[in-house]
């Protein structure tokens, strides 16, 4: 383990635009069976942006985590917006934020472009980069706005994907704990989740090869979900939950099956809520199940992959009453 003075999760706060999609509604535009939509794919309902950016979605989601750290607005020492649905080429989301949220001009903040990793993956920088420079409070912002860039037409993704964002509060002494984290890139496999640049006049469309995630989810996953327990010292057995990124129960049930895991209520599944919501998909599945189960001390492993081809893995252990995070 790291010699680094403990840093940990402190809270987390979530957003949802107020536009919802149905499970009902889609089935009807696309000719689908709604049990395959709500058993298969997982979801019941959508979120969708009307005029709002990735922006505003990541200013609602700090707001309301200033609203409850209010000590937070002069203290925060790093901000990282994670997003690949920026509102401009340049500047970074996270310098809006900066001025939006009237933030110290000291902050030391800015953008990554990652996808369903991007969470796990931001954890990793905000701690490692908090530890190097003597930091107290770090913030990391998730948000994605992919209803603009899915193809109306195509149902893969339009059954699938919401918009919505996460802020989280990583602290000193915060008590959900971050262990060793893996890390990977497949780059061979880059276009089974690519936005092309559009031809001029055309808009930008995301592309998912479905049965390529599938397959690459199911092949890399389950060993990097073992290496990642070896290197923590953790015995799989001893994992209270597991928190996947939220790309679709049928993936989801895939993984469990391979880990061979003999409760499946310790596979999180949050779809029916919420959606795939890219990277925000596990702080918004992290925060509801310590609601429920946070008094007693957990176990809990947390696992992003998708675009890049890139995936992210680590443990965090809870100390304290964490239902109120």
């Amino acid at each position: 383990m790291s010699d680094h003075p403990r840093l940990g999760i402190s809270r987390i706060e979530t957003y949802l635009p107020p536009c919802r999609l149905s499970s009902r509604a889609l089935a009807d535009e696309f000719g689908f069976d709604l049990e395959f939509i709500e058993k298969k794919v997982g979801v019941k309902q959508l979120f969708a942006v009307r005029d709002e950016s990735v922006g505003d979605l990541a200013v609602q989601a700090l707001s309301k985590l200033l609203e409850s750290v209010p000590f937070l607005s002069e203290q925060l020492d790093i901000l990282v917006v994670c997003t690949q649905t920026p509102d401009y080429q340049l500047p970074q989301v996270s310098s809006l934020v900066q001025s939006r949220c009237k933030l110290k001009s000291s902050l030391l903040s800015f953008d990554i472009s990652l996808g369903c990793s991007g969470f796990v993956y931001g954890l990793s920088v905000v701690e490692s980069l908090m530890a190097r420079h003597g930091m107290r409070n770090g913030v990391l912002i998730t948000a994605e706005t992919y209803s603009k860039v899915i193809d109306p037409g195509d149902r893969n993704t339009k059954c699938l994907f919401s918009d919505g964002a996460a802020a989280t509060l990583i602290t000193l002494g915060g008590n959900i704990g971050l262990g060793e984290f893996r890390f990977g890139t497949d780059g061979d496999h880059y276009d089974n989740l690519i936005i092309r640049v559009p031809s001029e006049g055309e808009r930008a469309k995301l592309f998912m090869d479905g049965r390529g995630i599938y397959t690459f989810a199911l092949s890399t996953i389950p060993n990097e979900v073992r290496s990642t327990c070896k290197i923590n010292n953790v015995d799989l057995k001893d994992v209270d939950f597991f928190v996947f990124h939220q790309a679709s129960k049928f993936l989801l049930d895939g993984i469990g099956k391979k880990l061979e895991l003999e409760s499946p209520d310790r596979l999180v599944n949050v779809l029916h809520l919420y959606g795939n919501t890219v990277s925000s998909s596990i702080p918004m599945a992290l925060k509801d199940t310590l609601s429920v189960h946070g008094t007693r001390q957990l176990t809990i492993l947390i696992s992003g992959f998708g675009v890049g081809l890139s995936w992210a893995t680590t443990i965090l252990r809870t100390e304290g009453d964490c239902s109120d995070v």
